[in-house]
């Protein structure tokens, strides 16, 4: 097991002399590398809290106005792509994400990645929770996600988005309090939130009509899984489109409805048998409750999909806990 990890810092005793280069370094292993482009002010107060969260990291900062930039030199240095999903509890931050700008304010959640330049303006003292998720990670625990997420805001007042608020901010506040095998499971009920949210995501300056039902019959499909129902007519029924319409969204991005639905099923099976919080449930209970009705056809494609039976899938998750 990896010992959690909580790194602290404060601008409480730096001198003002140096808050500036220290800041700028802060903000560099908090949220990848940043530039601070203006002086601080000699009374500038910063306060920042990183843990390690199941190979994501979650980030919460207390700070003053100020101002920092990603720029085109900084994003080709990264090795590694990541993902930022940013809770605002209090106070006010304006970003500028290519040529678009975005406000946020207490209550807003503002999506933005480290492929892109990024500037951010502290326009009053902000209080933020933040959780960077390797691209790779995200890639891994949501499939049907090809390519990276859009840079701007996810609706929070209301919905999946709203849940997803409650969440981060629950999690800030326990996240001491859990063990390592506790931070694992909530990361994948976290990055559940998030799959469905960003599938809701509608930047005004990218719409497109058939990418928007398309992802809304997508998030349909993840969050009706465990129905055995689910066909792509009931799909079709339920988004008010023809089951033709719905075929060719899929086809144009290279799926069949069907395989769709499965592909995200056994995702969710393979999670359960590697689940130590399912290790008493039956591989049948499992298969069962994401929507399968025969054992022996699970098991099928179960194997073909992963090149292991569910069994072997188990035992191997059951030797990587030890």
């Amino acid at each position: 097991m990896i010992p959690k990890q909580t790194l602290e810092w404060t601008t409480a005793g730096v001198s003002p002399a140096d808050k500036t280069d220290l800041w700028e370094s802060v903000l560099s292993s908090s949220y990848r590398e940043w530039q601070v482009p203006r002086r601080l002010h000699a009374t500038f107060f910063a306060h920042v809290k990183q843990h390690a969260f199941a190979g994501s990291g979650l980030v919460e900062t207390i700070c003053d106005p100020c101002s920092g930039r990603r720029t085109k030199a900084l994003t080709r240095k990264d090795e590694e792509l990541y993902v930022g999903v940013q809770l605002t509890t209090a106070g006010r931050e304006r970003f500028k994400m290519g040529d678009s700008g975005i406000e946020a304010k207490a209550g807003d959640l503002v999506v933005w990645t480290t492929d892109a330049e990024v500037e951010f303006e502290v326009l009053e003292r902000l209080h933020k929770i933040t959780l960077m998720i390797p691209w790779t990670l995200l890639r891994e625990r949501l499939p049907e996600r090809r390519f990276m997420p859009l840079g701007g805001k996810i609706e929070s007042r209301a919905g999946i988005g709203s849940l997803l608020a409650v969440h981060l901010l629950g999690l800030s506040n326990q996240i001491d309090a859990l063990s390592t095998q506790q931070l694992g499971s909530v990361s994948r009920t976290t990055l559940e939130f998030l799959g469905i949210a960003l599938a809701e995501q509608q930047p005004v300056a990218t719409f497109d009509a058939s990418t928007a039902m398309l992802r809304r019959a997508q998030n349909y499909i993840l969050q009706n899984l465990h129905d055995e129902g689910l066909t792509p007519a009931s799909v079709a029924a339920a988004n008010r489109i023809s089951l033709r319409y719905l075929h060719l969204l899929f086809q144009r991005n290279d799926a069949t409805v069907g395989a769709w639905i499965q592909e995200r099923r056994l995702a969710k099976c393979k999670e359960g048998l590697t689940d130590p919080a399912c290790s008493r449930q039956r591989v049948a209970d499992i298969a069962y409750r994401w929507g399968f009705t025969s054992t022996s056809h699970f098991s099928r494609v179960f194997k073909e999909r992963y090149g292991m039976s569910p069994g072997d899938a188990r035992a191997a998750g059951a030797v990587t806990q030890i």
